[in-house]
């Protein structure tokens, strides 16, 4: 509370000085003659503050807990088992089980491109397919990729059935 009322003080005291340059006019003056009041107030409260006895006591009974805790967390730097205690939690890293890259053969058919496609396949594993059908990924995402292929896939069979037709 007693910063608060400092910077409280602080700031009027900034706002009066600024205010001093404008003296001149009417309307600064009264607007300082009020700021002048209201810093009057807040040193009366302030000084209020200071000389409440009650404040000396209160401090005084505050005194020895803080020596019990400072004195306390200095036997725990040294002490093993309570500075494990007081050290934040550590996160536990959960590593994901890595996966096994899938081989991308040379000259795959449609039905295995079909197949390799169901699996969970990455980027690169995609793009060597997509290669293989000469289809350009760009910065495309691995969904992209995908439908790109099967749409590749559906043209070259309906392709193939016109052919046959």
């Amino acid at each position: 509370m007693k910063s608060n009322q400092s910077k409280n003080l602080i700031s009027k005291l900034n706002q009066m000085k600024a205010e001093l340059e404008f003296l001149a006019h009417p309307e600064s003056k009264t607007a300082f003659l009020r700021n002048l009041d209201d810093m009057i107030v807040a040193l009366n409260h302030l000084r209020a503050g200071l000389t409440n006895p009650s404040l000396e006591t209160r401090a005084a009974e505050i005194h020895r807990p803080l020596e019990q805790v400072i004195e306390f967390l200095e036997f725990a730097k040294s002490d093993e088992v309570l500075k494990t205690l007081l050290l934040p939690p550590r996160k536990d890293v959960v590593v994901k089980p890595k996966r096994h890259p899938v081989e991308i053969s040379s000259n795959l058919t449609n039905e295995q491109i079909r197949a390799l496609l169901e699996k969970d396949l990455s980027k690169a594993e995609l793009k060597a397919i997509a290669a293989q059908r000469s289809i350009s990924v760009g910065k495309s995402t691995n969904e992209d990729i995908k439908r790109d292929i099967l749409k590749n896939l559906e043209r070259q069979e309906g392709y193939g059935r016109l052919a046959t037709s």
